[in-house]
C-alpha cells in the first residue's frame, strides 16, 4: 500500500486501512452526536450503530491472535485518531446536572473543579 497524501494508508499496528476509516466515521458521528446534536440526529444515532456492529464483525478481529476484546477496540479507536483524517472522541460528563462533551484533555480540569 501506498502512503500517498490521499491513498490508501499502510496497515500499522495490524489495523487494516478500511477497518480504521470504519473507526474514524464512528468517530466523527459519536462526536457530533455528543457535542452539539442535531435536532432530529436520529438518522446520526442509526448509522453509528450500523457502524458499531460493523466494526465488531469485521474478520479482522477473528485473524488476529488476541482477537476482539475491550483493549483491543482501544487501540483501534487510539490508533485511529492519531492516523491521517483521525480525530480524539469527545468524553462525555455530567457537570452542575448536565451532559457536556469535552475533548479528553480537559476530562481532568473539570473534575478537579467538582
Amino acid at each position: 500500500m501506498s502512503a500517498e497524501p490521499g491513498g490508501p494508508r499502510p496497515e500499522v499496528a495490524g489495523f487494516p486501512d478500511d477497518l480504521v476509516a470504519l473507526q474514524q466515521r464512528w468517530t466523527r458521528i459519536f462526536n457530533r452526536l455528543a457535542g452539539d446534536p442535531p435536532a432530529d440526529g436520529h438518522g446520526l444515532r442509526m448509522e453509528l450503530l450500523g457502524l458499531s456492529f460493523r466494526l465488531d464483525a469485521r474478520p479482522h478481529w477473528v485473524a488476529t491472535e488476541a482477537g476482539w476484546s475491550r483493549a483491543a477496540r482501544r487501540a483501534l479507536q487510539k490508533y485511529a485518531s492519531a492516523a491521517p483524517g483521525g480525530e480524539e472522541e469527545l468524553v462525555t460528563l455530567c457537570v452542575d446536572g448536565r451532559i457536556i462533551a469535552v475533548p479528553p484533555d480537559e476530562v481532568a480540569s473539570l473534575r478537579r473543579r467538582e
